[in-house]
């Protein structure tokens, strides 16, 4: 059992908890005084001087005695305390998430300990009449708060002493969150937001404070935030930056200038384009497409944006497609001083959309520092001669790239579309695969996995029969034979061989990296998602992958970590909150795994996947009850003809609750049923399931490491 005391109180796991002694409010702040105190614990006298300060001696110790007897009772733990005149908590029967804060913050872990913290002290919790009480949780409150606070600026400057200014404005938000009115906290945080390149946010959090401080206490700001925001809206100006060794550039999205709406499918795709031919050029390094779209739609000066791309020039244009009819116009900007280095407007028709295309990519090539004679004779490749296939085939891209069921099932209309007029347009084929190999995947998709990976499969190898050079359709092959095929040597090799025909291929390597992680091999899978990461820093893809890396290699603490920093970009987002639910219940912090996760509304396959992994949590939380009831429908929902994509997850709840036969056979159903999570059976999530002989030889009959 726990007593939570960070973030409210309550005692968590205990099979009778919602009713009885542990229900009542006195009980709770007995069990509250005792965790506060530790091992050292408080003397009887003391106890009924918080707890009963009106009563006599004798009636206030009478009354301790009968509360403790009946704690002991509901609980069912007989030795839940200890000692006789001093009585502290027994932490072999009930943990105290209060004692993992204080263990963390004073072996100078501050990851943990901040991790640890679900809130202020006793959040929520009065006791009315014991004002002895009260005043004793208000010192505790503000207390825990301050070395709270500490521990989050501990982290934030070790995170500005390795030059990782991102990460130190996520520890500041943080700390602001938890204390929004002070203002050293505030120009920490505009600081390192500044520092990494988001001056525009940092200005707004300062009028954020500045509002809020109105509002609630009727002052004016601190001078120091206000000196610091007039700094930022006027910065000195800067020195200029030495010209690099390497070029790097960063295409940003163009803008949509067409009165529609809906043919921003274009101005991406165009975008899009523009960054594949300049990735052609030897010598040019050329941000991915997920870090340069992070910045779509914001208002964030041009040398900032640079900076976190880490690259010395930026594209910058607008599309306006009327009918057939197309007006773009670009701009190269210097990092350093954010001048302009070259402009142009081009007037075509679509029929002339590839020269455009090619004559752009030329014109900016001529500005930057890279040798004529090693730019290729094409950088753009004419992927089908029919027009309307490859507007079809940027409508499905377009769709594909929201990462939805809608959106790949709109994404494999507009692919068909595209080979009925083309039926030898390779990307097409692959941008197939892609599609329905997602939507046989539990996390994304809504498909049976047999019907939608035979699929992937056959769309992909009719791309590599089109261009046997297809990076992409080689990825989805890969992904194929390790979702569905089980086949890890096939797709180790697929994986190896789209990264050898385009190294920068982001999607293979990130994929590569989870393959790697099932077969144990952790160094490699880190040094491989690191390296997508150096890619495309700011691809939320990307990142999630390299919290699921660590995850997989057991390194909870810096998988928390990833998913905390996600989450808080993304508050609710069903695949974040269901990572961040693993992470938490693998440092032991069930009960906010539970919660977080119940927030999530999704339906379908998504939803029977959610629902596992709930069962799964609620039955590593103790709370025996809930668990059998979820197991029991989602067992009734598989005999009645549903699909479950989460089969170690439910097999795995069922082990916990003893019934391990059952669990058992459902590991046999999801081999025959080619569940798509089966290739992960052996993540962190299933340990459970190793106390039993029968788990190695599953995973021996998948090929996976023991």
């Amino acid at each position: 059992m726990r007593l939570l005391t960070l973030g409210g109180l309550s005692v968590e796991g205990g099979k009778q908890i919602r009713r009885g002694a542990a229900s009542q409010r006195k009980a709770l702040a007995l069990l509250a005084l005792l965790g506060g105190a530790g091992r050292r614990g408080l003397s009887r006298d003391k106890l009924v001087a918080y707890l009963w300060p009106d009563s006599s001696t004798d009636h206030a110790l009478h009354s301790l005695t009968q509360l403790l007897y009946s704690l002991r009772r509901d609980l069912a733990a007989e030795s839940l305390f200890l000692g006789t005149t001093d009585l502290s908590l027994n932490p072999e029967l009930l943990a105290v998430d209060l004692a993992e804060f204080i263990s963390a913050l004073e072996a100078g872990d501050f990851t943990r300990a901040v991790g640890a913290y679900g809130g202020p002290f006793l959040d929520g919790f009065f006791l009315a009449g014991v004002p002895e009480f009260e005043r004793w949780v208000e010192g505790e409150r503000t207390r825990l708060a301050q070395r709270y606070l500490g521990a989050l600026e501990s982290l934030a400057a070790a995170a500005s002493r390795r030059g990782d200014a991102a990460a130190a404005a996520e520890w500041w938000w943080q700390a602001a969150e938890a204390d929004p009115l002070n203002a050293r906290i505030v120009i920490g945080c505009m600081t390192a937001m500044a520092d990494a390149g988001d001056r525009a946010g940092a200005l707004r959090f300062a009028k954020t404070y500045e509002g809020a401080l109105r509002a609630e206490v009727g002052t004016d700001p601190d001078p120091g935030v206000v000196a610091l925001a007039d700094r930022l809206r006027n910065p000195p100006p800067q020195a200029p930056i030495a010209a690099p060794t390497t070029p790097a550039i960063a295409v940003l999205p163009f803008v949509n200038l067409t009165p529609d709406q809906e043919n921003e499918y274009f101005s991406d795709g165009m975008t899009e384009e523009l960054s594949n031919a300049l990735a052609r050029v030897p010598g040019l390094r050329v941000a991915a497409r997920s870090s340069a779209f992070a910045f779509k739609g914001k208002d964030i000066d041009a040398r900032d944006i640079a900076v976190r791309l880490g690259v010395n020039a930026l594209v910058e244009g607008s599309v306006r497609k009327i009918g057939n009819r197309i007006r773009l116009t670009a701009q190269l900007i210097d990092a350093a001083d954010g001048c302009h280095l070259w402009s142009e407007t081009y007037e075509r028709t679509l029929d002339d959309v590839f020269a455009l295309q090619e004559e752009l990519a030329r014109a900016i090539v001529a500005v930057l520092p890279v040798s004529a004679h090693s730019v290729p004779a094409n950088l753009v490749h004419f992927p089908t001669p029919a027009l309307n296939a490859y507007t079809l085939y940027l409508r499905g891209r377009y769709a594909t790239l929201k990462r939805t069921e809608e959106g790949f099932a709109l994404g494999i209309e507009y692919f068909e579309q595209a080979l009925e007029a083309d039926p030898h347009y390779a990307l097409a084929h692959a941008g197939l695969a892609e599609c329905w190999a997602l939507r046989g995947f539990g996390e994304f998709g809504d498909l049976d996995p047999n019907h939608a990976m035979p699929r992937a499969r056959a769309a992909a190898l009719e791309a590599l029969r089109c261009d046997p050079r297809s990076s992409q359709a080689h990825t989805w092959l890969g992904v194929v034979h390790f979702l569905f095929d089980w086949d890890w040597a096939r797709a180790e090799g697929e994986f190896r061989q789209a990264l050898q025909i385009q190294p920068e291929n982001v999607y293979a390597q990130t994929w590569y990296a989870v393959l790697l992680a099932q077969l144990g091999r952790h160094g490699e899978s880190l040094r491989w998602i690191h390296q997508a990461e150096a890619l495309d820093p700011l691809s939320p893809v990307v990142q999630l992958s390299v919290g699921r890396c660590y995850y997989f290699a057991r390194r909870h603490r810096e998988a928390l970590e990833r998913f905390q920093i996600l989450w808080r970009a993304e508050p609710g987002h069903r695949l974040i909150t269901a990572w961040l639910a693993r992470a938490l219940a693998a440092t032991g912090r069930h009960g906010e795994a539970i919660e977080e996760l119940g927030k999530v509304t999704t339906s379908g396959y998504q939803q029977s996947t959610t629902d596992g992994l709930q069962a799964l949590l609620l039955a590593g939380a103790g709370r025996r009850a809930e668990a059998v009831t979820l197991c029991r429908r989602l067992q009734q929902e598989l005999k009645a003809g549903g699909a479950l994509y989460a089969t170690s997850y439910l097999a795995t709840a069922l082990f916990q609750l003893g019934e391990r036969d059952a669990a058992f056979e459902l590991l046999e159903q999801g081999m025959v049923s080619r569940s798509a999570y089966m290739p992960f059976v052996g993540e962190p999530t299933c340990d459970a399931l190793r106390q039993d002989p029968r788990f190695g030889q599953l995973l021996a009959r998948l090929g996976l490491p023991a």
